[in-house]
């Protein structure tokens, strides 16, 4: 409703000026397009129009709208008037170089704008200043564009019960909102726009209370307090709604509710489909069958790969004598908890079970392949993903199938729970220091410092989440520091055993859904570079903002790209 109110509102005090901008637009537009001058215009990434030529093109749609479009219009949608659209639209594409796709849009826009127009005449010279109808004669002003018989048959409209009551009713509800928008005729796309390149942002958009926000700022500079109290309640409600959530977190803070078709805080333009990756053009039945093609054979010949592969690797191994086999480094002795990786397409936990990592073992009378050990698979966590070695004796392809069997599997993607943090840990007792724990949620970085003797462990997430949403991380943590503590010897009591303290800082937020390791990696250089062993909850002074600008984010890329061409990663 509060967009709905400064859009009323803004069509009062700017109209008329719109109107003669409009027409001198228009002339400087066609006048270029006679010398050869093609205009581009510009679209953010949620289909908005903005700036350069943004506004030029608004106004040029509504200067052909009041040329074209009689004001007795009623329902845009009406078929006679689509030899006028049409006539517009070819106007348009003489003028600008604009893509056919971006018809729709600027059709609603002419819509919209030709409601303003109607609103104004309404307003400005047929009512009094009480909103009682004014009987009055067309202005000479608009004779070029408004014929005498159309302007009779618009007053006519006018008088009619069914209008006047619509129009009392979204009068008053314009007449004083609640949060008035404060920036004139710029919209929210050019608004989103300038606030980016201000910020020298490399984000493409931003969240919607944000923008709302500042929507309500004036000349002076000064938010509304009421409008900060909205601002909070979406800043809070944003850390506890899931992405997912189809009612938009600003709608939740105003209390008001959600119209199909439309997203608060956004502007004329941005629907939900917009918001959401737009899709190129569907292929034909044709390619899709070569591309299912081409996948199989990539498919068969991964698969013959494999094969081969375990065909040389899995030799006659029943005399243990001519088994050479050492511990792995990274595994403790024996058998441990392990969660098992996969690396391929992307890096990620595909089951659970136990690791043997035991002198001499063997997997059904056979040597294990190189750099790989035994496995028994307890839990499927992603059933189909495919066996990198595949077990002989049972037919499994699939951890779902290799459930209660064992497996051979590369030592690089097991990873031993807790053991192998714990022994860092007790390799550094003696001495208070922080320790870093990137974490990978499965498809996010986020980052934990841990003071294990304070038993303090701080949780930075950039996208603001609370380390609630991943209580498989806080267990395993929690695990880490409560045996940390037992090979310490600290006696506490059976309240102070589950005493660790979590504690999340307000660190920089991330708005794209790319950059969180990025970030993760920037905390620590900030940390490091203060040498402290506490982070405050609302993050170092020194570094404190609401996120990080590209500037910010392209060093970071650079001292990694740096750090990795040092240890000779790429040789």
């Amino acid at each position: 409703m509060a967009d709905d109110q400064h859009e009323e509102v803004s069509k009062k005090v700017s109209a008329e000026e719109e109107i003669r901008r409009g027409i001198t637009v228009m002339r400087r537009v066609v006048q270029g397009r006679s010398r050869g001058i093609i205009l581009d215009v510009c679209w953010n990434n949620q289909g908005q129009l903005i700036e350069p030529n943004g506004h030029t093109l608004t106004s040029f749609i509504g200067a052909l709208v009041r040329n074209e479009i009689p004001i007795t219009c009623d329902d845009w949608r009406n078929k006679e008037l689509n030899e006028s659209k049409e006539k517009i639209w070819s106007e348009i594409k003489r003028c600008f170089n604009i893509e056919e796709e971006r018809r729709g849009f600027c059709m609603k826009l002419a819509g919209k704008l030709l409601r303003g127009f109607q609103t104004f005449l309404s307003s400005k010279f047929l009512k009094d200043a009480d909103g009682n109808f004014v009987d009055a004669e067309l202005p000479k002003k608009y004779e070029s564009l408004i014929s005498a018989e159309e302007w009779e048959a618009f007053k006519s409209k006018r008088q009619d019960p069914v209008f006047q009551r619509i129009s009392a009713t979204n009068r008053e509800r314009a007449s004083s909102p609640a949060y008035p928008y404060r920036k004139g005729r710029v919209g929210y796309g050019r608004l989103e726009q300038s606030m980016l390149q201000k910020e020298e942002s490399s984000e493409t958009s931003l969240p919607a209370h944000v923008l709302w926000k500042e929507a309500r700022v004036g000349k002076s500079g000064v938010p509304q307090e009421e409008g900060l109290h909205v601002y909070q309640k979406c800043e809070e409600l944003s850390q506890s709604l899931s992405p997912d959530d189809t009612k938009g977190i600003l709608s939740r803070a105003l209390d008001v509710p959600e119209y199909s078709g439309r997203v608060r805080g956004k502007g004329f333009g941005v629907t939900p489909t917009s918001l959401s990756i737009k899709k190129g053009k569907a292929p034909s039945n044709r390619e899709l069958h070569a591309r299912l093609e081409a996948m199989q054979a990539e498919l068969d010949a991964l698969r013959r790969e494999r094969e081969a592969s375990a065909s040389t690797v899995y030799r006659d191994a029943s005399d243990k004598n001519s088994i050479n086999c050492t511990f792995q480094p990274n595994i403790p002795e024996g058998i441990s908890h392990c969660q098992l990786y996969l690396s391929s397409p992307y890096y990620r936990m595909v089951g659970k079970g136990k690791v043997h990592n035991v002198s001499g073992v063997l997997l059904h009378t056979r040597e294990l392949p190189a750099g790989c050990l035994k496995v028994s698979v307890d839990i499927a966590v992603e059933p189909n993903a495919a066996l990198l070695y595949p077990s002989d004796d049972s037919d499994a392809t699939t951890v779902h199938e290799a459930v209660g069997s064992f497996v051979a599997w590369p030592t690089n993607l097991i990873c031993v729970g807790y053991e192998y943090v714990l022994r860092i840990l007790n390799d550094n007792k003696d001495a208070e220091k922080l320790f870093f724990i990137p974490f990978n949620t499965g498809g996010h970085w986020l980052l934990l410092a841990i003071n294990p003797i304070r038993e303090i462990v701080y949780y930075l997430d950039s996208l603001g989440n609370d380390w609630t949403t991943y209580p498989d991380m806080k267990v395993l943590i929690d695990t880490v520091l409560q045996a940390f503590r037992a090979q310490r010897d600290i006696q506490t009591s059976r309240r102070g055993a589950n005493s660790i303290t979590w504690i999340k800082v307000a660190c920089p937020q991330q708005r794209n859904q790319i950059d969180c390791g990025y970030f993760m990696l920037r905390f620590m250089r900030d940390t490091l570079a203060l040498g402290r062993l506490m982070i405050p909850t609302d993050y170092f002074e020194e570094f404190k903002c609401a996120f990080y600008t590209k500037d910010q984010v392209d060093e970071i890329k650079e001292e990694w790209c740096q750090f990795m061409i040092e240890l000779n990663v790429f040789s």
